[in-house]
């Protein structure tokens, strides 16, 4: 049983530890960390767990053999980083970091370290997600061309000033950090490394000062492009859809819908059963923490994410000007 600790306690810890605890047999949450010792309190006495008074003091625990990051964005790097040095394994949330030179030195620094490093990008193991890359390698799509996909949420709708998601250094791009980095992963990993962007974005509907609408233009080292669009002050939607020469895919991805149009032949819907993503992905950290199994989104993936994420920014910030994807 691996031995976590929840670093940085908000709604998605609580999410997490949701999903495993008292229900894995695999991992559970034996401690928790946040700055604030109401929050700790909290969620120590919702998910039955210890809690520590620092970070420090949860990485110098010989009974803690993993960290689950949830802290903003602009932490995870260092953090990562701090478990490492302090032989944690880690499972840290999307998006791995905000620019790719740390991101990879983060990534590195677990190499270095020999523990494992997971970025929870759950849609990668959503049943529908699952389905379309069946397809893909199957065939049954023939050549791939064009990647469709959006992530759109209202939650930035509600926040204020002061929440700390609401802010250009932990939001570029405004819906990217919390919305279009998990269809950024599912582009690359049904299509493979982004090599040029053109990207904008804008505001339209928040009194915060903060992007609510990003549209990005992807070229796949493929030759295959991609498209993502990601609002934060629209519908929840999350769709990710395939076109090929044989067939084309259309996925609703939470709904575990996938719907399949062969050329010359009538649609039809795919049989998918339900996946916990959540569940999924922290048992599969904790396999591959035990030597049992490679967490599917690998470091190089990870890190080649923020790079795409970094480059839609900085194309949306020279008016769609085209950018090449840092190579890191």
């Amino acid at each position: 049983m691996l031995r976590a600790a929840s670093i940085g306690l908000g709604w998605w810890s609580d999410e997490l530890a949701a999903a495993i605890q008292g229900k894995s047999g695999k991992i559970r949450i034996a401690s928790c960390y946040s700055r604030s010792p109401d929050k700790r309190a909290a969620f120590a006495e919702k998910f039955s767990t210890r809690q520590h008074d620092s970070f420090d003091a949860v990485l110098a625990d010989g009974d803690i053999d993993a960290v689950v990051l949830t802290t903003p964005h602009s932490l995870h790097a260092d953090h990562v980083c701090q478990a490492a040095a302090a032989g944690k394994h880690v499972f840290v949330e999307k998006p791995f970091a905000l620019t790719a030179p740390s991101a990879r030195e983060a990534a590195d620094a677990c190499a270095r370290a020999q523990v494992t490093l997971a970025v929870g990008h759950n849609r990668r193991f959503s049943a529908a997600a699952k389905d379309l890359n069946a397809l893909l390698t199957g065939g049954d799509l023939g050549t791939l061309l064009h990647i469709e996909t959006n992530f759109s949420a209202p939650s930035a709708l509600n926040w204020s000033d002061s929440h700390w998601r609401a802010s250009r250094a932990e939001s570029p791009g405004g819906g990217l950090t919390g919305l279009g980095i998990h269809m950024i992963d599912l582009v690359i990993w049904l299509g493979g490394n982004v090599t040029t962007t053109a990207a904008f974005a804008t505001r339209r509907a928040l009194n915060i000062d903060l992007d609510d609408t990003t549209s990005a233009l992807f070229r796949l080292d493929s030759g295959a492009t991609a498209y993502l669009g990601t609002m934060c002050a629209a519908p929840f939607t999350v769709t990710c859809n395939l076109y090929g020469t044989e067939a084309n895919a259309f996925a609703a991805i939470d709904a575990g819908e996938v719907v399949v149009h062969p050329a010359g032949a009538e649609k039809y819907q795919r049989p998918l059963d339900p996946v916990d993503t959540l569940l999924s992905e922290l048992e599969e950290f904790a396999d591959a923490c035990a030597g049992n199994a490679r967490f599917r989104v690998t470091p190089d993936e990870a890190v080649h994410s923020v790079a795409v994420l970094q480059a839609i920014v900085s194309s949306a910030a020279n008016q769609g000007a085209p950018q090449r994807v840092q190579k890191c």
